[in-house]
């Protein structure tokens, strides 16, 4: 294929994989208890795929991580098997009912689906008279997430191969990430059950919530079978509104990181004060998107490169805003179809958000959907270990290693090599029966001890704490013995 000729597939594509998810989105209701679940495009599926493995590699007795190349090969037994097309021709992973289990368990938690499961719900959720049959094939919509569009091997046209723009600051991957960090935050807004959005926004910017503070939320999540935002904002509240009666214990591992949390909330607060104030979904939604640059450049330079990536990002998603606020306009205008501006029922998208809100939280969810589009990423080594650490400022990490729980250090320097392997060793060596002796026990031999001489005690428990000297023999002086001899005569006598 030409440049182009791939360009248009991918653009036919693109379009129809967009009437697939409009119809879900509008007919969702039918067979999801929350207009609010959001879409893993197929970055996020990978993602998870990657957490699902390495939870699946920790319970059979290893550690939380899973290899590179174990991923590739789950990710295509994982697209194969949910679009029930033929299995791979290599043989089958181990352990693949679990690792399948540990990904659908992680999107229900997280009020989440993937496009697959929106290319199986489709037939059951178009209306037979409007919306065409099948819109995208299994085929198709596996070709397009595991990336076999033959796009990598085409140059990118926009931007020239020389040394300038390779050393431009603003990278691809900086850009990525910001990106992933402006979205994330908007799909808190509309979804706060993702945890894979609380886990991309919790500490950019930097709050001082590393491993060890997300550790701690994950245990304070799963003891109260809640999300991890649930979880924070819950232990905030306590903090900020509870008694001495209500407020949580002294010893909460989450009042280390009280600060943090609170700044989090704080800001989250900030947010969702914005969506239910301004009633206009593209002057709030670029709002929204100001606020969360405002924080993301705080203390940097205009020549940083998460400064300019925020900037270029901030344009871009505000001018999508304001014409998918447009578009949504002329299509209630136009048909009066779809979701009703003030539909009454519990799982509609205005519950628990103030009625001012609602109009940009479908702009937001539109926003998303289009996101969740976007081809899987080229360099996937990038994506599974990107390293957060241009964002934060701080000791970065990737999402695996933040979902992985910190290693308990002792406090102590590592022993000397040569100690830890004789300390090996010696574990390994066959353990002779201990036997304690007498105090008498340094005169003889080990391998001619009197049995009579071995004091048997039932266990080490009563074993004595002390041993007391043995009695001295007193000796008779030689005039003692003169004495008695005379005394034994005149008896005698």
């Amino acid at each position: 294929f030409s440049f182009t000729a791939v360009l248009e597939k991918m653009e036919a594509l693109g379009d129809r994989l967009k009437v697939m998810v409009k119809i879900f989105r509008r007919e969702c209701h039918r067979v999801l208890q929350s207009e609010r679940t959001t879409i893993h495009g197929a970055d996020g599926m990978l993602m998870v795929l990657q957490l699902a493995m390495a939870e699946v590699n920790k319970q059979h007795g290893g550690e939380f991580k899973v290899a590179l190349s174990d991923v590739l090969m789950a990710w295509k037994h994982l697209l194969l098997d949910k679009l029930h097309l033929p299995p791979p021709n290599f043989a089958r992973l181990e352990n693949y009912d679990l690792i399948l289990e540990a990904y659908e368990s992680f999107l229900k938690r997280s009020n989440t689906v993937d496009l697959v499961d929106i290319l199986c719900m489709y037939k059951q959720l178009r209306l037979v008279d409007l919306d065409q049959e099948e819109p995208v094939s299994p085929v198709q919509l596996f070709e397009f997430l595991s990336s076999n569009m033959e796009v990598s091997e085409m140059p990118d046209s926009s931007v020239p191969s020389t040394p300038s723009s390779k050393s431009r600051p603003c990278s691809s991957q900086v850009k990525m990430a910001v990106r992933r960090v402006f979205c994330s935050y908007l799909n808190l807004l509309v979804n706060s059950k993702n945890d894979m959005a609380l886990a991309l926004t919790l500490d950019v910017p930097s709050r001082a919530l590393g491993r060890q503070a997300f550790t701690d939320i994950k245990h304070a999540a799963h003891n109260n079978n809640t999300s991890l935002f649930l979880a924070v904002t819950s232990f905030v509240r306590a903090i900020q509104l509870g008694g001495k009666g209500y407020a949580p214990a002294e010893s909460d591992p989450l009042r280390k990181h009280v600060k943090g949390l609170s700044d989090f909330v704080q800001f989250l607060d900030n947010l969702e004060e914005i969506l239910g104030e301004i009633p206009d979904p593209s002057v709030c939604g670029a709002r929204l998107v100001t606020a969360i640059r405002a924080v993301l450049v705080r203390g940097r330079s205009s020549g940083d490169a998460v400064y300019a990536a925020a900037e270029e990002m901030t344009k871009e998603l505000k001018e999508r805003i304001c014409q998918l606020h447009q578009i949504q306009k002329q299509s209630a205008n136009g048909s009066r179809t779809g979701i009703s501006p003030a539909r009454p029922k519990a799982y509609a998208v205005n519950h628990a958000t103030a009625y001012g809100g609602r109009g940009t939280v479908k702009v937001l969810m539109a926003l998303l959907d289009e996101e969740a589009l976007t081809p899987l990423c080229q360099n996937k080594a990038d994506l599974l270990s990107e390293d957060l650490s241009v964002l934060t400022g701080a000791e970065g990490t990737c999402i695996l290693m933040l979902f992985r729980s910190p290693e308990v250090s002792s406090g102590c320097s590592p022993e000397p090599l040569r100690n830890r392997v004789q300390s090996r060793l010696d574990l390994l060596k066959p353990k002779a029966k201990e036997v304690i002796r007498s105090q008498f026990a340094c005169t003889y031999k080990d391998e001619e001890l009197p049995l009579n001489r071995v004091l048997e005690f039932p266990s080490t428990s009563q074993v004595p704490t002390c041993v007391h000297p043995a009695p001295k023999h007193k000796t008779i002086p030689a005039v003692d013995e003169e004495c008695s001899s005379v005394v034994e005569e005149t008896t005698t006598g």
